[in-house]
């Protein structure tokens, strides 16, 4: 596959985490043979020291001729100009909630709140379908938090349209502190939480908050031909972490290139270095001994090669 990939970076933290993610697509089209692109815009404060914007319109340009664009960091700031200029009517945030939260469950629950970027109508449409195709791929239950107001009559026109392909939408819509209290109580039950944009920035405060390894909370706005993705970074962490780079990049290959099984290979690298013990800083507990992110990077790079080969021979799933 050939395919462009823009990396965006805002700081030298940023660049850090575009350089883990490069690395690990540079070790992904060796391993299937695939012809990446790669490429690097400004965005926040590095684009705001060059240009007085915190996104220009060169590179609003540039990302439209690519594929996917990797974000180091879910919060920068310009990334709402992003989604206009990519027009991306959906910004899903991925959470992986930690087993203390999930009652009985004895592994962690992935939960996802969908936030609408607009409620005009044609965008919320859109919105709308994309929660639902993400739902279809995921299996996952559909949720809501409906507008308050004039927008409420549509929201819920709209979500009546998607209950035929998609049985498994709640009927009945929440209100964010229910989302919030479901999300605390239940969050199994919940799948994707789809919200209008004021409610979504409150549910992703909550999520990000409640989920204690900013590693695995990342973004992700996809559409038919494009798509948006981008680790949460915490604020007080100097240094970004290889897990969330590669987690990013595995949801990238997934719903931006549609590339599952190199998708999974990612996902199997960062889970045979998890597994067999090693932590990055931002990992590790109490007790713990870290290794350096550029050393996880490597083992991570180790394991893609590794699973490549395995995958490429039908050796795993």
């Amino acid at each position: 596959m050939r395919a462009r990939i823009m990396l965006l970076s805002g700081s030298k933290r940023d660049a850090v985490n575009a350089d883990f993610a490069e690395k690990i697509l540079i070790d992904i089209s060796a391993a299937f043979g695939h012809s990446f692109s790669l490429m690097r815009e400004k965005i926040g404060e590095k684009s705001m020291t060059a240009s007085g914007e915190a996104f220009t319109d060169q590179a609003a340009e540039a990302c439209q001729q690519c594929q996917a664009v990797f974000v180091c960091d879910a919060d920068v700031e310009g990334i709402q100009e992003l989604y206009d200029a990519l027009a991306l009517p959906l910004r899903i945030r991925s959470f992986c909630v930690p087993v203390s939260l999930c009652g009985r469950h004895e592994s962690p629950v992935s939960l996802y709140v969908g936030s609408a970027l607009s409620l005009d109508e044609e965008t919320l449409r859109q919105a709308m379908r994309d929660a639902v195709l993400f739902c279809q791929e995921e299996e996952l239950r559909l949720c809501s938090v409906a507008p308050t107001g004039a927008a409420k009559a549509d929201w819920e026109a709209n979500l009546r349209v998607q209950e035929t392909m998609c049985p498994q939408i709640s009927a009945s819509p929440l209100s964010a502190p229910d989302a919030i209290r479901e999300m605390i109580t239940a969050p199994e039950r919940m799948g994707l939480v789809l919200c209008p944009p004021y409610a979504g920035s409150i549910l992703l405060s909550a999520g990000t908050a409640l989920c204690n390894h900013p590693s695995v909370i990342h973004d992700l706005a996809v559409d038919e031909e494009m798509g948006v993705f981008a680790p949460y970074l915490a604020p007080e962490d100097e240094n970004p972490s290889p897990v969330a780079a590669a987690l990013t990049v595995a949801k990238l290959l997934r719903y931006g290139l549609r590339l599952p099984t190199e998708a999974g290979c990612v996902e199997a690298a960062v889970n045979n270095v998890i597994s067999s013990g090693w932590r990055s800083p931002q990992q590790e507990s109490p007790g713990e001994a870290a290794i350096a992110a550029q050393g996880m990077l490597e083992l991570i790079c180790e394991q893609i090669t590794v699973a490549g080969e395995l995958m490429n021979r039908g050796g795993l799933g």
